[in-house]
Parts: structure tokens; C-alpha cells; sequence
């Protein structure tokens, strides 16, 4: 049995052909699977997202493949981390850290559309993105 676990890696726009190159040859990941983003708060920098197929009983590190990349979710346009949506469910509705079940807060993921949604030094931080081919 496999799992398969969505990644998003941050790359900048000349190494592109060249980790698309990685990760087929990693991850036998078909590059035209692969989707990539602009950051629109960074001009540099570029946001790569694809489906790694794994063992379910297998752990990926990807520090050990990626110098920089997360596993992410995927609700409609909308790409984050479990910990930047709890951080993100607690600024919404003006929680206290602590004991809280995240799973009962409702979030309005139409304001979130086309954005990663990220923890970066302690700081929930949402990434403009806007897709592109190529």
C-alpha cells in the first residue's frame, strides 16, 4: 500500500528545470504533475507543488531531498500546513493557545484562495500565489 503526500518546495526560477529533473528521478514524479507558482511577495522566488508516492509505512525527510520544502494540504486554491491552520483558526476567532479542538471552527477559505498559508519564525504568514506554466 501507498500514501501519497502533497509537497511544496520553494525554489527560485533558474533551478526550476533542474529540480523538475530531480524529482522524477527521485520520486518518478511526471514533471507535467508538477504545478508552479509565483510567489507575489517575492519576485525571486517560486513555489512548486506535486504528489511524492510513498510506502504507508514510510516517513519522508525532506531536508535530506529539498533545502526548502514543506508537506502541505490542499483545500480548493488554498495550500497550508496543519500547525499555520491552527495558527491561522486561532487568529480568526481570537483564540487563546492552548487545549483548543480545531477541528470544530469553521474557516471562510474564500479569503484565502490562490495563497500558501505558512509558519515562518513563530508567525503565521500567507504566500500570494498565481499559477503558472511552463
Amino acid at each position: 500500500m501507498t500514501k501519497k503526500i502533497l509537497i511544496a518546495a520553494f525554489i527560485i526560477k533558474n533551478e526550476i528545470e533542474s529540480f523538475l529533473e530531480q524529482i522524477e528521478t527521485e520520486f518518478e514524479v511526471d514533471p507535467n504533475k508538477a504545478f508552479m507558482f509565483e510567489n507575489l511577495d517575492e519576485d525571486s522566488q517560486y513555489i512548486v507543488t506535486f504528489y511524492a508516492e510513498l510506502p504507508i509505512d514510510e516517513r519522508i525527510n525532506l531536508r535530506k531531498h529539498f533545502k526548502n520544502a514543506l508537506i502541505v494540504h490542499k483545500k480548493r486554491k488554498t495550500f497550508y500546513t496543519i500547525n499555520a491552520l491552527n495558527n491561522l483558526i486561532e487568529n480568526d476567532h481570537n483564540l487563546e493557545k492552548g487545549n483548543i479542538d480545531y477541528k470544530r471552527w469553521k474557516i471562510d477559505w474564500s479569503q484565502y484562495e490562490d495563497k500558501l498559508i505558512i509558519n515562518s519564525n513563530n508567525k503565521l504568514v500567507l504566500i500570494p500565489l498565481k499559477q503558472f506554466f511552463y
